[in-house]
């Protein structure tokens, strides 16, 4: 395989039309570059050049390499603009999978700020179930995940956690009166009982929760969203089994209640799913150094 400099020399000379000029263009000896141009044209079994006094021109053979080389050095000369362009964080676009939900408590802010530091760098957000965005990730479609992590462990994956949170059992103010009483999974059956269908992580940890204490799960209403099962649970239409940190302002605000529901629900960890296999791009790589620097569970780890 012919190495890249001697095109490069090669194309120089063609441009220059004359050693001497070349040599002053690349730095290097006349002697040295006339010496690679016959390396060059022995490696590829014809004179690309035709001697004059003035200088040199090229043959026939030597103006058809000479397009493609002009093109091939153009390209690549493209590419390490590109990916300069990509270390600086000028130019960029990170691909992201994640819920819905979790893009308007958790990310939204973080995207917020990260963008008026490099406004040059676009996000692709892929709203996904856990599962499909999984598969995604695995034929190269996104980047990365956020996402509560799964209880699968799946050796292709990396996970990097960002924060921990919990499932609890909240409703409006007409449940405000049951939050300092202790509630059992049984007296909760009296009440109507709102869950996210399945498939969906929630679900998985609820059917899970009532399995282990040998209760029959009969929700009242099935929501194909937690975002509207939150919206329904605001309006009174019974208690809700929810990821903490997607009502924490609500609430803060006294638009839901956390209820004291026994036993104890299960902590889970959320974070960044990658591929393990995967070279992430500089972008990608400083917004997630960023989103573990932002968040406090990463910085309690930390310490």
């Amino acid at each position: 395989m012919i190495h890249l400099e001697l095109y490069r020399i090669f194309f120089v000379v063609a441009e220059a039309k004359n050693m001497t000029r070349a040599s002053e263009i690349l730095n290097i000896s006349q002697p040295a570059i006339t010496k690679h141009i016959k390396n060059l044209e022995d490696q590829l079994g014809n004179p690309l050049f035709i001697r004059t006094k003035k200088g040199v021109v090229l043959n026939e053979y030597g103006k058809q390499i000479f397009l493609y080389v002009k093109q091939a050095l153009t390209l690549l000369d493209e590419a390490e603009h590109n990916i300069s362009r990509y270390q600086k964080l000028n130019k960029g676009t990170i691909k992201i999978g994640i819920s819905t939900t979790l893009t308007k408590k958790y990310l939204l802010k973080y995207i917020k700020d990260f963008h008026n530091r490099y406004p040059n760098i676009q996000f692709d957000i892929d709203t996904d179930p856990t599962k499909a965005l999984i598969e995604k990730l695995k034929h190269g479609n996104i980047d990365f995940i956020i996402s509560k992590f799964p209880k699968q462990k799946d050796l292709d994956l990396e996970l990097i956690p960002l924060g921990e949170t919990t499932y609890i059992f909240v409703g409006n103010e007409q449940y405000a009166h049951l939050v300092n009483h202790p509630i059992s999974l049984k007296e909760l059956q009296q009440y109507p009982l709102l869950v996210q269908k399945a498939p969906s992580n929630s679900r998985d940890s609820i059917n899970q929760y009532f399995k282990q204490q040998e209760i029959t799960l009969t929700p009242t209403m099935n929501i194909a969203s937690s975002n509207l099962l939150i919206d329904f649970l605001k309006i009174g239409y019974g208690i809700g089994y929810v990821t903490k940190l997607y009502v924490e302002d609500d609430i803060k605000d006294k638009n839901l209640f956390e209820l004291n529901v026994t036993p104890e629900t299960e902590h889970i960890k959320y974070g960044v799913i990658t591929l393990k296999r995967n070279i992430l791009s500089s972008p990608c790589h400083t917004f997630i150094k960023y989103l573990k620097e932002a968040t406090p569970f990463s910085k309690e780890e930390n310490k």
